[in-house]
Parts: C-alpha cells; structure tokens; sequence
C-alpha cells in the first residue's frame, strides 16, 4: 500500500535532505520504507544532492583557498541554514 503523502511532501523531504548534515541514508531508507516512487525519488536526490556538491564546487571556485578552511569550519552551519532556507520557502509557498 502506497501512501499518499510519500509522493506529495516526499519529493521536498528528499530534496532538502539533499542538503541536510544529517546521513542521507536515513532519508533514503525512510523512503523506501514508505513506498516513494521511484521516478520522483530519483529526481529529487539527484537534484537535491547534485544541488549540494555544486554549491560546495561553486564557493570553492569563487573563493579559492580561503574559503576552503571557512567552509571546512562551517559547513555543517551552512548546510542547516540552507535546509532552514529551503523549508521557509516551501512553506511561504504552501501559505500563499
């Protein structure tokens, strides 16, 4: 039996898990637990992910080395702040 909310909240758990500290593997075996469609999982882990690891080339690239040891020192931080800016906007998005 598939539930209906894998598919509609699923796809934007997933997608933020993408960038959450927290193991990905959590949120994977979650979804897989709850019976999320493949299709609309993989979509949202590539994005999510591939979201992730660009933005990380992307500091890199225009910051060079000195924002190699700030990212180090804070990319935990960072990731939650993203996580926290993404769930905002999604819920913004839900209320209006």
């Amino acid at each position: 039996m598939q539930w209906r909310g894998s598919l509609e909240y699923g796809v934007w758990v997933v997608f933020i898990a993408g960038f959450s500290p927290i193991p990905y593997k959590v949120f994977t075996v979650t979804a897989g637990a709850l019976a999320m469609p493949l299709l609309p999982f993989t979509i949202a882990s590539f994005f999510g992910r591939a979201g992730r690891f660009y933005l990380v080339a992307g500091l890199l690239y225009w910051g060079g080395n000195s924002i190699e040891k700030v990212l180090q020192k804070y990319v935990e931080r960072i990731g939650w702040a993203t996580v926290i800016l993404v769930a905002l906007g999604i819920l913004l998005y839900q209320i209006w």
